[in-house]
């Protein structure tokens, strides 16, 4: 039996980072040029960090992305290199949260997970209700219709570093649970 199907939609890829690499970026994230004003989440503590270093530590896996991202799309999406244009670090606690929003002036972003509260899957384990449940990351895509996958969630671990289209509309839901989730994000301009 021969058979195709349509690719549609953003690529949105998922790839685990090595724990000790995580730990090494971890030392990045500082509480020191405080970024709220610039971004959208209702987090108390979000601030900017050192974008080179950290695209050291990722470049490799931008690269593989774009590799993927084109046989996606069936075309030349990086013609010449990938810059960093800002990266910053959220220390979400429980009730903070990120509305529906997308990031603007780059072609790509990223979120990295490098901390996740003890509580936080149980909290999703036991969560009653008809969404993807409490500190989860979702993309939102076209419409809500039947037969039409629009929406796409990550239930974040340690290590999962996600890359996607700057314009794909994203959403982090708030928890209740003890402990700091720390994700690392980042934009980045396709030259």
């Amino acid at each position: 039996m021969e058979y195709k199907f349509g690719k549609f939609g953003p690529f949105i890829f998922q790839i685990k980072l090595d724990p000790t690499i995580c730990i090494e970026i971890l030392k990045l994230c500082k509480k020191e040029f405080n970024f709220n004003k610039e971004l959208a989440g209702h987090i108390d503590d979000q601030y900017k960090i050192d974008k080179n270093k950290y695209f050291e530590f990722i470049k490799d896996k931008l690269l593989v992305y774009v590799s993927e991202a084109e046989k996606w799309y069936n075309k030349k999406i990086a013609e010449n290199s990938i810059e960093i244009s800002g990266a910053w670090v959220n220390f979400m606690k429980a009730g903070d949260f990120n509305p529906p929003h997308i990031h603007i002036n780059c072609n790509l972003s990223s979120v990295l997970f490098l901390e996740i509260p003890k509580g936080l899957e149980k909290e999703r384990k036991e969560f009653i209700g008809r969404h993807f449940g409490p500190g989860t990351l979702e993309f939102l895509y076209g419409e809500c219709r039947e037969l039409n996958n629009y929406n796409m969630n990550v239930a974040p671990e340690v290590g999962d570093l996600v890359i996607f289209p700057a314009n794909v509309t994203h959403v982090v839901s708030p928890f209740k649970c003890k402990g700091t989730r720390i994700s690392l994000a980042a934009n980045f301009i396709l030259k």
